[in-house]
């Protein structure tokens, strides 16, 4: 239920920058943002008659709380220090909590259910007639909306402006906004500027964000640190590069040698990784600013003949892109997809006569099962006659054009040509079994979406890059997602007790037939979940992201220079001990409260910025739903026994070639 409590500036201020085309805020730079959030609070606290100023002074009227955590905060701390002081001194005093602030402020907009919060830190804004008197603008339809036409109405017209509207105008004034946010002529402008100077609380406020916020010396530090390089010798001398576990092996980098350094190799030029939980809280919060994920897939997307595709778009295509990828991966989705889910699994087993002694390789059975189900969920297709072709160009293209690990020629020899062709056949299949008639009455999946997208906007989604997208998504799916359920697969049956209790949960699931909603709640599969949860922080399937330096940075007092390339290991903070107690111990109980070990910036198994994992919500369930089936029919042993495992680390992580299971008990028969 929407609560009918007025907002307070610092949440009018959120919503009203808040850019919905992009999913997230206008362009202001962290610390002028900072700085106005705090002005916001004060302006806030003076409505309330807790703070009054002059045009010298801010001092203390009456220190009885609001009941607003974020306003109670900035209060509690001016009440401790009640003689006068310069505005500009307490907004430079208080910006330390401006995070907080921020991040607090945005949960409560969310929990009102005036905006929803997406994956990579987009937020949406909810269409609902917050306010009683939103009905009075006909472009209210989202509160933000409905305060931006109360800005337009104060500088567009000559009617007199209430106090909190001159407030917020002069807040957006002083980070330099409104002329982006509105088209201002000049007679606008001298509008604007004779707003923020009618009230004396917005001269002193808006003055003192201003000046606070070209004060270099506070944006950053004035020297910088050398990067350090790491010497081979200590490269070769790591045990976690011979295990080839990198996460590991870059968590213990970034413990020894802080949150950046190079590495350099013969005859390369030093590449630049970042790693650690400071690292992770900046890239969540400043990436937008700072950095760009295009041109890693330009070469690739140009031998496909595509262009602009998701990993390589930034701004408001790639958040238009998110938003189509969410509705396709969202949670009632799936659900709509569960019981297609769970015949496809079945039949996979039944297909590949898994039973009593049969010996599975790890890696080859756990992609083919992923793909059995991905392709018949996203695009209606069998592929599994073209899947291995399909995987090993994947992989060879990503390894030379993306990561930049081989010669590029590599992609170019004639058994890579060869397998190149899986892609159009796979294509032809694709286009047959979307034709109009076909597609009548059944549940949307990503190709209909994405032929419907094409269809209403060809500039968009021009024809070159659906055919990409139909046929690539699939396979990039199907391989990762089958990686993580090969490392789960190793995990049950190198953990028998834990795999007893899924195998409870899986009992109470599937005992009296398939489950249904009521049946398939995270509380009856708690362990299942969890024991999912240790599986992708000990191996993360995608440990590094790459990323250019679109503006030049200083990250932890180190010099970032316009267009480096940077390694951001997100993963790293999986194995360091800060984030994760004994983090080597397989421990499900870290996700239980009080410990709530994911909770903090150390866990990003599907990455941390704009580009974090659109469908790690399906993706859980889908795993989850595939654990609970395997435990339900088969108990597993690893073959060797004392199997100690290896791992193969790129493009990404996976479990080799020579894991095998044996399939050492079959508990139900699969149905004819």
């Amino acid at each position: 239920m929407i609560s009918k409590r007025p907002l307070n500036i610092p949440q009018e201020f959120i919503m009203t920058i808040l850019n919905e085309q992009t999913g997230y805020f206008h362009q202001v730079e962290g610390w002028t943002l900072n700085c106005a959030t705090i002005g916001a609070v004060l302006a806030d606290l003076s409505l309330k008659g807790r703070i009054d100023t002059d045009e010298e002074s801010l001092f203390l009227l009456d220190s009885t709380a609001t009941g607003e955590p974020v306003l109670d905060l900035c209060l509690t701390e001016i009440a401790s220090d009640p003689d006068p002081k310069a505005p500009r001194y307490w907004i430079e005093r208080l910006t330390v909590h401006a995070e907080y602030i921020i991040d607090a402020t945005l949960k409560h907009l969310v929990e009102l259910e005036i905006l929803t919060r997406h994956e990579g830190e987009f937020y949406t804004a909810n269409h609902c007639p917050w306010h009683a008197d939103m009905q009075q603008y006909p472009k209210g339809d989202t509160v933000g909306k409905y305060i931006r036409s109360r800005i337009e109405e104060v500088i567009f017209t000559d009617v007199i402006p209430n106090p909190r509207d001159s407030l917020l105008i002069g807040l957006l004034n002083a980070c330099d906004i409104v002329r982006f946010m509105f088209d201002l002529e000049e007679e606008e402008e001298k509008r604007v500027e004779l707003v923020c100077k009618m009230e004396l609380i917005n001269r002193v406020i808006s003055a003192a964000v201003k000046e606070v916020s070209v004060a270099p010396t506070l944006q950053r530090s004035p020297t910088t640190k050398p990067i350090p390089k790491i010497p081979l010798k200590s490269l070769l001398a790591n045990r976690h590069l011979w295990d080839r576990n990198m996460p590991a092996f870059f968590g213990n980098l970034a413990e020894q040698y802080g949150p950046v350094f190079q590495i350099g190799l013969p005859y390369q030029k030093p590449r630049t990784f970042l790693a650690g939980p400071s690292i992770n809280h900046w890239v969540r919060r400043n990436s937008r600013e700072f950095l760009t994920s295009g041109n890693f897939f330009r070469e690739m997307e140009m031998v496909c003949g595509a262009n602009n595709l998701l990993p390589s778009l930034d701004g408001a295509d790639h958040f238009r892109m998110r938003k189509l990828m969410g509705k396709v991966y969202s949670k009632a989705r799936f659900h709509e997809r569960r019981d297609e889910i769970i015949r496809l699994s079945r039949q996979f087993m039944i297909d590949q006569k898994w039973q009593a002694g049969s010996e599975l390789n790890v890696q080859q059975d756990s992609r083919l099962m992923t793909s059995f189900q991905m392709f018949q969920i996203l695009v209606s297709t069998d592929a599994q006659d073209l899947f291995e072709d399909l995987v090993r160009w994947n992989e060879r293209a990503i390894i030379c054009y993306v990561a930049d690990f081989l010669p590029k020629f590599l992609v170019h020899t004639p058994a890579m040509k060869r397998r190149f062709r899986a892609y159009p056949e796979l294509m032809r299949r694709i286009e047959q079994n979307h034709l109009p008639n076909q597609r009548t009455g059944v549940v949307q999946e990503l190709a209909d979406e994405l032929i419907a997208l094409h269809g209403n906007d060809p500039q968009f989604i021009p024809e070159q890059n659906l055919l990409f997208m139909l046929a690539v998504t699939p396979v990039f799916q199907s391989i990762y997602l089958g990686d993580m359920l090969g490392f789960v697969l190793f995990e049950m049956a190198r953990q028998p007790q834990l795999t007893a209790r899924i195998r409870e949960e899986a009992n109470a699931m599937f005992d009296d037939g398939d489950p249904g909603n009521d049946k398939f709640s995270p509380e009856n599969y708690d362990v299942t979940r969890r024991f999912l949860m240790e599986c992708l922080r000990l191996y993360p399937i995608i440990s590094t992201h790459l990323r250019n330096v679109a503006n030049s940075c200083v990250v932890e007092n180190y010099s970032l220079p316009l267009r480096e390339r940077l390694y951001i290991v997100q993963t790293a903070t999986h194995y360091m001990s800060d984030c994760f107690p004994d983090p080597y111990k397989f421990d499900i109980d870290r996700y239980l409260s009080p410990r709530n070990e994911h909770k903090g910036p150390g866990y990003a198994p599907y990455g941390l910025d704009t580009h974090t994992c659109a469908g790690q919500a399906w993706v859980h369930l889908q795993l989850a739903v595939t654990m609970l089936m395997i435990a339900y029919y088969f108990e597993f042993a690893p073959l060797p026994s004392d199997y100690n495992l290896k791992i193969d680390p790129f493009p990404a992580l996976s479990v080799t070639k020579k894991l095998k299971l044996r399939i050492a008990n079959q508990l139900h028969e699969l149905p004819t």
